[in-house]
């Protein structure tokens, strides 16, 4: 993107996990006794409930402000992932409700980005570069992304990555952006939005 003359900013959308973990701890330690004695009053699920909210609070306002920042110098804001591959990833791993509910409330509330690139592979090719899923967890993160994105309507192209090197992936990608850039996508280009 640089190379062909645009101004671009690119973030990972979990930097600020540690520092919220962190502040998290901190907090609780540093909290009246008054004030823990009345959260353990909380029930159990209820609490899980607010922590799950006040995270994705914490998610949203980090990635807006990132955005916005990106926007006000005048750049594209461009992040290796969104809340999507969130929700898709705590489902697949059986998180708990309050969570996967919190994170499905998240992919609704926050702004769509400008476009979303789903880089598409075979599982086995995807497994072999990195073992962290099976075969068939890998085929349903994929399949679970796609139909997210139809039922949330969130702009998405789709890039073949199959045996093909990383620098004709880009020239994807850019061609796709640039491309956005000059139809338009559909909304005020002064507000924030992320590529």
């Amino acid at each position: 993107m640089e190379d062909r003359g645009h101004a671009m900013t690119t973030f990972h959308h979990r930097t600020d996990k540690a520092a919220i973990a962190d502040a998290s701890r901190a907090q609780q330690t540093n909290r009246p006794t008054w004030k823990r004695k009345l959260w353990r009053l909380i029930p159990t699920s209820v609490r899980a409930w607010l922590v799950a909210a006040k995270d994705e609070v914490h998610y949203a306002r980090s990635v807006t402000k990132r955005v916005a920042a990106a926007t006000e110098m005048g750049q594209l804001a461009i992040s290796d992932r969104y809340v999507y591959d969130r929700l898709v990833d705590l489902r697949l791993h059986g998180r708990p409700r309050q969570q996967v509910s919190a994170v499905g409330a998240a992919c609704r509330l926050m702004r769509k980005p400008d476009m979303t690139f789903l880089l598409i592979d075979s599982p086995a090719r995807i497994h072999a570069r990195k073992d962290e899923l099976s075969l068939t967890q890998i085929a349903a993160y994929q399949g679970a992304l796609k139909d997210l994105f139809a039922r949330l309507h969130i702009p998405h192209c789709e890039i073949d990555v199959a045996g093909r090197e990383a620098a004709l992936v880009a020239e994807d990608i850019v061609a796709s952006i640039e491309n956005a850039l000059q139809t338009g996508p559909g909304r005020d280009r002064d507000q924030p939005g992320a590529a």
